[in-house]
């Protein structure tokens, strides 16, 4: 027994340093497997569609495969069959093909093979090294070890993913698209062939470079194809047939500001994005075109963003008009711009209203010239109409009511409305913005102003808006707006048809209807168009990026063609064709049909309207009241000074001298009222007179002509009585008297002044206000 352990102790003592030795050089051999799979990112739209590529950190275009996707069968047996036939045999090395290679180079006197597997050469592109003998025997322990750690399906898929295909493309997948603008999986058997011969020899041969050889070496591959029954006498002839590729292929370029901007910050080399490719190319080619026009005019950029409301996915983002338009800065992203947003706010200001009690759509509002101290607001086309209507001022988009408005509602709940609801850009406090808040006095982005749209057109019910198939909604949908006062501000947005330009735009609509608002900055630096239907909200920024000032720019000649030129190029549901009324929300209510507020005992007409059910109780119309008056209506009288018999009660509209004024000044006579009867010894009523310019408190700057004499300021009043004569005084120095037309142009001096209008009753008024010039 000892014996038989001495005789073979030897051999184990050999075997047991061999496998040591093997331990060893497997221990010590590098395998830096992180240097493969090294991608650059692709950005997908919706549909898997690439929408952008970027390069590797080594300037390589080499992309991750598509998820879940096997090697594609054509594929494999292409690479196999001309590569390593025996790859699913050998544990890394082709002992035959070896001593081949060796023979060959020993003969030539140079390396002309290197008689390498797959495994090996996935071994030299993870651990490049130069071409030795000892840098072969590295590979071949490399090859070993990678064969023990990872599967057969892996070590393919490492070679195909990262093998050279010539310049700097590297992988299937970049070769794929680069030269067949195709995916590996929709490859011929002529495409397959030709890509499974490039890794070869990637820097003799490549598409354009050598064309007869690559030819030649595609076509030896088909025919050794069809001699091992892998494709069809048919299919061999056909494929032949196929034109080599001469050159590379551009990849796709759209929406590269979302590209850029996920590309940064997502870590993952597959992006999926929401954006539908081919609504994405419609629309850049839209701004394109509208851009050549409005850059005759000065005005250099356009952005857009179109979202689908119900899923809140972006489904067109365009940062600019061109991306590579450098001359005027075409890669700066206008979607996340912040930028003064004009009128645009105006809309959610009166769907808040309408829930607080203040006004519904058909409810009057003074719009006449009015002083908050210092800041007098005024609207885009320098006139007041005295009352408006709710609907029409939105319509209208006029200043003066929706400050007044603001100034109703208040600033801080509304300026929490708009942090709510997701807006980033608001860094100062609600008192800092003032009431200029509600006409552009603050910065918003085109990205938060759809989602505040998107929010009106989803019933007042604000969320996220999503980018990545991946995201999930971080925060739960806040109802911020009832359905009801959403429902209301819609319908009136639908009915915009301002004079002009906007007029031309509404015959847009058609059968498809759209609820829209543009807005101008002031200073005419921003143009907005915003629109939405059940399926869509659209959003138009229009402007220079550098801030200039154009005076060709507005929301009416500027967005709003854009805006319906996309809107008409959106696929549309004959479902969702306009907002359903969410009558489950709301109530009725008996209004003043004259006034539109809440029908009172003197109101002559009214009728009824749906609001929203939790609409807080809307004020009693103030301006219907009961006069007394003498039998033939050409005076008004009282107790003190009727004659029994002789007079007669009535339902009359009563409104402030300050809106007469206006109303006048526009023709419109039928609301004055007859004067009181002289003789009363009743006190004049005190509401009779009233100034409208200058307000009390208000900072005036009076400029100076060109020959350096300062101008003058038109002082404005109103009186009850349209044919009162007025006294006018001015720091007790008296001006002079008007009729009819209550109107006087004075020169002040600078500093404080006390102006005093009295009537021939005795019935006065006075402001206080202050003067400065240059």
């Amino acid at each position: 027994m000892n014996f038989h352990r001495k005789k073979y102790f030897p051999v184990f003592l050999i075997l047991l340093s061999w496998i040591a030795v093997g331990i060893f050089f497997y221990l010590i051999v590098p395998l830096p497997v992180e240097n493969l799979n090294r991608y650059g990112k692709l950005v997908l739209a919706e549909n898997g569609k690439i929408l952008r590529t970027f390069l590797t950190e080594d300037q390589q275009w080499c992309f991750p495969p598509s998820t879940n996707t096997d090697i594609p069968k054509k594929l494999q047996a292409a690479v196999l069959n001309y590569e390593d036939r025996f790859f699913y045999a050998h544990q890394g090395i082709n002992i035959p093909s070896l001593i081949r290679a060796f023979y060959l180079n020993l003969k030539s006197g140079k390396i002309v093979s290197g008689g390498s597997t797959i495994t090996m050469q996935v071994a030299r592109i993870m651990d490049p090294k130069p071409r030795t003998l000892t840098s072969k025997l590295i590979e071949i322990l490399q090859a070993f070890k990678l064969e023990i750690i990872y599967s057969k399906k892996a070590i393919l898929r490492f070679y195909l993913d990262n093998a050279p295909y010539g310049g700097n493309i590297r992988g299937i997948r970049a070769a794929s698209l680069k030269y067949f603008g195709k995916e590996p999986l929709q490859l011929s058997w002529g495409e397959t062939a030709v890509l499974a011969v490039l890794p070869n020899t990637p820097g003799l041969i490549t598409p354009g470079s050598r064309h007869d050889q690559l030819l030649k070496k595609r076509n030896r591959l088909l025919e050794k194809l069809a001699d091992t029954g892998f494709i069809t006498k048919e299919t061999l002839i056909t494929s032949k047939l196929e034109p080599i590729p001469t050159k590379s292929r551009s990849f796709p370029w759209l929406s590269p500001h979302l590209a850029r901007k996920l590309s940064d910050k997502v870590q993952e080399n597959i992006i999926s994005t929401t954006i539908d490719y081919h609504l994405q190319g419609l629309v850049e080619s839209i701004l394109k075109q509208h851009s050549v026009y409005l850059q005759y005019h000065g005005i250099a950029n356009i952005s857009c963003l179109v979202v689908d409301n119900e899923t809140g996915w972006m489904k067109v983002y365009c940062g600019s008009q061109d991306f590579n338009d450098s001359k005027n800065q075409g890669q700066v992203d206008g979607v996340m711009a912040s930028r003064s947003p004009g009128s645009t706010l105006k809309p959610f200001l009166y769907a808040l209203s309408i829930d607080a009690g203040m006004i519904v759509p058909q409810t009057l509002m003074q719009d006449v010239p009015t002083f908050f101290g210092p800041f007098q607001p005024e609207n885009a086309d320098g006139n007041y109409s005295g009352l408006v209507t709710a609907k029409e001022a939105l319509i209208r988009s006029l200043n003066v009511p929706a400050v007044r408005l603001l100034n109703l509602y208040g600033i801080k709940p509304f300026y929490n409305f708009l942090k709510a609801s997701g807006t980033s850009t608001l860094f100062r406090n609600p008192d800092d913005y003032g009431l200029t808040l509600i006409i552009g006095g603050c910065e918003m982005k085109l990205f938060e102003l759809v989602r505040l749209y998107r929010g009106l057109a989803n019933y007042g019910s604000f969320s996220d808006l999503i980018l990545l198939r991946s995201d999930k909604k971080s925060a739960p949908e806040l109802q911020l707006i009832s359905p009801g006062a959403s429902y209301l501000i819609l319908d009136v947005l639908k009915e915009l048809n301002r004079p002009g330009s906007e007029y031309y735009w509404h015959q847009y609509e058609n059968q498809y209807p759209l609820a829209w608002k543009t807005g101008t900055s002031f200073g005419q630096r921003d143009a907005w168009a915003i629109g939405v239907n059940p399926q869509w909200t659209i959003g138009v920024w229009v402007g220079n990026f550098q801030g200039d000032v154009n005076p060709s720019l507005s929301g009416a000649a500027s967005a709003a063609p854009v805006l319906f030129d996309i809107f008409n190029t959106l696929p549309h549901d004959p479902d969702k064709i306009w907002f359903q009324a969410p009558v489950a929300e709301m109530d009725a209510i008996k209004i003043c049909k004259d006034t539109g507020f809440l029908a009172g005992p003197d109101c002559l007409e009214t009728e009824i309207i749906m609001v929203p059910d939790r609409m807080h109780a809307l004020r009693i119309c103030p301006y219907h009241r009961k006069i007394f008056l003498n039998d033939d209506e050409t005076r008004q009288v009282c107790s003190l000074c009727w004659e029994p018999e002789h007079y007669h009660c009535k339902k009359v509209l009563v409104y402030p001298p300050k809106i007469l004024h206006y109303l006048r000044e526009r023709g419109d006579r039928s609301f004055d009222l007859p004067p009181h009867r002289e003789d009363c010894p009743a006190a004049s009523d005190s509401r009779a007179i009233r100034i409208i310019y200058p307000g009390n408190s208000a900072l005036i700057w009076l400029p100076r002509d060109l020959g350096g004499v300062k101008q003058k300021i038109t002082c404005r009043v109103a009186h009850s009585d349209p044919i009162m004569l007025l006294y006018w005084y001015l720091d007790d120095q008296y001006l002079g008297t008007t009729e009819n037309d209550h109107s006087k142009a004075i020169s002040p001096d600078r500093g404080t002044h006390l102006l005093k209008v009295i009537d021939r009753n005795g019935d006065w008024a006075e402001v206080r206000f202050d003067i400065d010039f240059n």
